[in-house]
C-alpha cells in the first residue's frame, strides 16, 4: 500500500508540474484574471472564446485508442499518460463585437478631454462625466483575443453623441491591461492520466481522475471523467472484417471557483487489430461533442457614487460539434503508443503512452 501511495503521489506530481508549467509560462492565469476584470460580459465572451473552445476540444480528445476485445472474457488494464494539443484558429486571434460596456472615471475623463472639455473651463463638467458613468453604453469593442498578439490591446470606440447638451466627439479608448497573452503559441497543450479497463462482453471503461491539488492562488484544481466503449462486433463475431463500436466519454475540470469546463462526447468507431502480442491497431471515428466553460469574475466599473463591482458568471460553449478522428495504436507486451488527430472546427492531436496488459 505504501508503494502504491508513492506511485499515485508521483503521478499527481508529474501532472501538476506539467499543467503548472504550461499555465505559468504561457497563459499566466492571474494576469488573465486581472485583465478580464476590465471587460464586460459581452467583451469577455469574445476575448476568452478561442481558449474555451480549445480547452473543450482537449478535454474530449485522447480517450479512444481502439475498441475492446470482442471476447466474452478478455480482461485488460492499461494506465495511459496522454498529451493533447488543440491548434488555435488564426482568424480567432482578433475579435470585433458591439456590446454593453461601463466606463471608468479615467476613461470618461479621457473621452471628455479629447473633445476639449476639462474640469477648470467647463462649468458642468462633473454633470457630464457623471451622466457618462451612470449609463450602460452600447459600444464597438475590438482587438486581440487571449490568443492574439501581446503587442495589441483591446480598444473600445465611444461614438459621437450629446451629453447634457454638449457634443462629444468619437474617441477610441485603449485598455492597456487587456492584450493578447498567447502570441506565438500555435496550440493549447494539456495532459491527462487515464485508466482503461475492459474485456467483458466487448465492453470497456475509462477513468480520468486527479484529486484536489492547490494551484497557486486560483484555488484547488480537480479533474474527473469517465467513459464506456462497446464493441458491437461481439454480437456478430464473423460478420465484419473490422470491429465496429460505440463510445461515450465525459470530463469535468475545475479550477477553484474561477473556472469549470464540462465536456461530453459520443462516437461511432472502427478499429482493426493486426498482429499478435506485438500489434498495430489503426482506428477511426465520427464523434459528436459539446463543451461548456464557465468563468466567474468581478467586473469593476465606476459610477457617480464610486467604484462598483459586478459578479459575472460567463458560460462559453465550445465551437466543436462534429469531428472525424484518425489514429493508430502500437501495442507491445506491457507497453503501447498511440496517436490520433481530430478534424473539426478546432483541430486537435493527441499522443499516449500506456503501461499494462
Amino acid at each position: 500500500m505504501k508503494k502504491m501511495a508513492m506511485k499515485i503521489s508521483l503521478v499527481k506530481s508529474v501532472l501538476l508540474i506539467m499543467i503548472t508549467f504550461y499555465f505559468a509560462v504561457s497563459i499566466k492565469p492571474q494576469s488573465v484574471n486581472e485583465a478580464i476584470t476590465n471587460l464586460s460580459s459581452d467583451a469577455a465572451h469574445k476575448y476568452i472564446s478561442p481558449v474555451a473552445s480549445a480547452l473543450g476540444s482537449n478535454m474530449s480528445s485522447g480517450w479512444f485508442s481502439g475498441l475492446p476485445q470482442k471476447d466474452l472474457i478478455g480482461f485488460h488494464a492499461t494506465l495511459r499518460f496522454i498529451g493533447v494539443g488543440s491548434i488555435f484558429v488564426e482568424k480567432e486571434r482578433n475579435f470585433s463585437t458591439v456590446g454593453q460596456f461601463r466606463l471608468t472615471s479615467e476613461q470618461a475623463d479621457e473621452i471628455l478631454n479629447a473633445s476639449g472639455f476639462d474640469p477648470v473651463n467647463t462649468p458642468n463638467y462633473e454633470n457630464i462625466r457623471n451622466e457618462i458613468l451612470s449609463r450602460d453604453w452600447n459600444l464597438l469593442i475590438q482587438g486581440p483575443t487571449i490568443t492574439g498578439s501581446r503587442d495589441e490591446h483591446v480598444q473600445i470606440v465611444f461614438p459621437a453623441t450629446q451629453v447634457q447638451g454638449e457634443n462629444i466627439n468619437e474617441y477610441t479608448v485603449t485598455l492597456e491591461d487587456v492584450k493578447g497573452y498567447l502570441d506565438g503559441f500555435p496550440m493549447l497543450p494539456t495532459a491527462a492520466l487515464q485508466l482503461d479497463l475492459g474485456g467483458v462482453a466487448g465492453t470497456g471503461i475509462s477513468i480520468r481522475y486527479l484529486p484536489e491539488v492547490e494551484f497557486n492562488s486560483m484555488g484547488k484544481m480537480k479533474i474527473f471523467g469517465g467513459g464506456i466503449a462497446h464493441n458491437l462486433s461481439y454480437w456478430f463475431p464473423e460478420s465484419f472484417p473490422v470491429d465496429i463500436g460505440l463510445a461515450f466519454y465525459f470530463q469535468d475540470f475545475r479550477l477553484g471557483d474561477v473556472l469549470r469546463n464540462f465536456t461530453a462526447q459520443s462516437g461511432v468507431y472502427v478499429s482493426k487489430r493486426i498482429g499478435g502480442p506485438v500489434a498495430l491497431v489503426p482506428y477511426a471515428g465520427v464523434t459528436v461533442e459539446s463543451s461548456t466553460t464557465n468563468i466567474k469574475y468581478n467586473y469593476s466599473f465606476d459610477t457617480p457614487a464610486g467604484t462598483q463591482e459586478g459578479n459575472i458568471s460567463l458560460d462559453i460553449d465550445g465551437a466543436n460539434d462534429v469531428g472525424f478522428v484518425f489514429g493508430s495504436n502500437l501495442i507491445f507486451p506491457l507497453l503501447s503508443f498511440n496517436f490520433d488527430f481530430k478534424i473539426a472546427h478546432t483541430m486537435t492531436g493527441s499522443v499516449g503512452v500506456g503501461f499494462g496488459f
